[in-house]
């Protein structure tokens, strides 16, 4: 008896609720990896907490819940911003009316003409039944999210969006997403001396297609 209730009063105590009318001190619980495979079994669809994404022109806007989003379930909660994206232009709303991509991404695998080098899964693709989680697969099953390192939080790949967009003739095609006004806008591998390297055999140039197609000659730019 006395080992239950050391326990729940623990357990109050991390809460930072009153026991017996006096407040606890203790240290909050840890902050816990958010989970959409919990949360899907909870709502009916992602439109549900993220609310103003359906409706959403600008790729700016902070698609982000809202804490009323998570009240029903949740007294305290803490909501981080959103990480900064790569492309400046972007539309959600025409988007949402086209229904999920993913069975295009996964043609476009099979017909080797996706244009990146680590295409996801078959399974993951047919997973995917409406238009979030055809762009942003992965997501019935993610159990974390890290928003704050590149390639995490389930966002799309540019080759995902280059099965559609796929007239690649940089910097005019480039600007369709991403402001014209950017500067230095190059891959890491484009670092200083890259420009006297890049024709080394040790590059891999199916690397470069995700920029500059498949079909991209010497010619292209010099």
């Amino acid at each position: 008896m006395a080992n239950y209730l050391q326990k729940a009063v623990t357990g109050l105590a991390l809460t930072g609720v009153l026991v017996l009318g006096v407040p606890l001190l203790f240290a909050a619980a840890p902050k816990r990896p958010f989970s959409h495979k919990y949360h899907l079994t909870q709502v009916a669809a992602c439109e549900n907490c993220h609310t103003e994404a359906a409706s959403s022109t600008k790729a700016g806007d902070n698609l982000i819940p809202d804490k009323s989003a998570c009240a029903t379930c949740h007294d305290e909660i803490e909501i981080g911003e959103p990480r900064k994206l790569g492309v400046q232009k972007f539309n959600h709303a025409k988007h949402v009316q086209m229904g999920s991509v993913a069975p295009m991404i996964a043609a476009a695998i099979k017909s080797k003409t996706y244009l990146g080098q680590h295409p996801p899964a078959a399974e993951v693709l047919a997973a995917a039944k409406d238009a979030c989680t055809g762009c942003h697969y992965g997501i019935p099953e993610s159990e974390s999210v890290n928003p704050a390192k590149a390639g995490e939080g389930h966002f799309p790949h540019m080759a995902d969006c280059l099965t559609c967009h796929n007239k690649i003739n940089p910097p005019e095609s480039c600007r369709q997403c991403h402001e014209e006004t950017t500067k230095n806008f190059r891959p890491t591998s484009h670092a200083a001396d890259f420009a006297d390297k890049h024709s080394d055999k040790s590059l891999d140039k199916s690397t470069c297609a995700t920029c500059h197609g498949k079909k991209f000659t010497c010619k292209g730019c010099h």
